[in-house]
Order: C-alpha cells, then sequence, then structure tokens
C-alpha cells in the first residue's frame, strides 16, 4: 500500500531507509516524548525487514528528496474492544517538525481508515508536556478524552501522564 499527498509518498519502510531513519530516531528531540528504547542500524534493518504491507509501519518519504523524514506506526487500539478502530503513534527528524508533513501524512491515513478499511475509530496518546502533538491531534478533528496520570515511562526513565485522543467516524465525516 502506497499513499501518495501533495509532499509525500507514505509507504512501508524498505531497507533502503534505514540510513535515513538512524539520523534521527535516537535523537533528544525524537526520544524526548517517545517511550523507545535506543535502537541499532542492525535493530532497524530487522524491523524494516520485517514490516508487512498492512500499514503498520509507515514510511514518510519527502517526494523532493526522497529522504525518509518520520514514521508512523499503526495497530490495534490498546483501550477499545469489538470496536473497528487502529490508534497510530508518530515522530519526525526535527528540521522538518512544524511544518506541516506530520499533518498532510496523518490526515492522508485517517482519511484511508475511514474510507477503505471502515474503521468506526481512530486514536493517539501523547504524552502531557508534548503540546506540539495535541495540537496537532485537535486540529485533525480528535477529541481529548482524557488523561491517564503516571501512565509511561518513557525517555530517561521519566514518567510521563498520557493524554488520550480519539477522532470517531461521524466526526470525520463532518
Amino acid at each position: 500500500m502506497i499513499l501518495e499527498t501533495k509532499h509525500l509518498i507514505l509507504r512501508k519502510p524498505e531497507m533502503k531507509d534505514v540510513d535515513d531513519y538512524m539520523e534521527f530516531v535516537n535523537t533528544e528531540f525524537v526520544n524526548r516524548y517517545n517511550a523507545m528504547s535506543p535502537t541499532t542500524w542492525e535493530k532497524a534493518q530487522s524491523q524494516f525487514a520485517n514490516a508487512g504491507d498492512d500499514l503498520g509501519i509507515v514510511a514518510m518519504e519527502l517526494k523532493n528528496t526522497g529522504k525518509v523524514i518520520g514514521m508512523i506506526y499503526t495497530g490495534e487500539d490498546s483501550l477499545r474492544y469489538g470496536v473497528a478502530s487502529k490508534e497510530f503513534s508518530y515522530f519526525l527528524r526535527e528540521e522538518v517538525a512544524r511544518k506541516g508533513y506530520m499533518k498532510e501524512a496523518l490526515r492522508a491515513l485517517i482519511d484511508y481508515f475511514f474510507t477503505e478499511e471502515k474503521l468506526d475509530c481512530v486514536s493517539a496518546r501523547c504524552f502531557v508536556p508534548n503540546v506540539a502533538s495535541q495540537r496537532l491531534l485537535e486540529s485533525l478533528g480528535f477529541t481529548r478524552d482524557g488523561v491517564v496520570r503516571k501512565c509511561v515511562r518513557g525517555y530517561q526513565d521519566r514518567v510521563f501522564d498520557d493524554c488520550l485522543y480519539s477522532l470517531m467516524r461521524e466526526d470525520w465525516k463532518n
């Protein structure tokens, strides 16, 4: 599956993307609001080799450069049961942050999930201090469902409160 937007190609990651990915995945900017462990080139290569075609891992390729500038991970909604829903998380390299690329990518994925996969809900979570991510989700029509206090141990062993967001099909249509 490949989705194309004005500036991006959204596709499964390929082995040729590992070098681009390694340029930003272990940076302070990416990790400060994530619960990821530092990765190695070998781990990234294995992850990309095992990426299926189901949009579980989406590489964001910038059309004009061919470079991977971010990643989106999608999967089962960890809070909903018996509801057609998916949850996603995402990150970008710092030099392209706040330029609209993530909004463009997420909008395309959300549209795909509601039109092609017929989902009832798409959800996302972000740490309370990550105000930029909260604003992004709200600009896409997501509703803040609440906060789970002391929810995730993340970067540098810091424990974060987690904001829960959801976008329902009926809200997306409007």
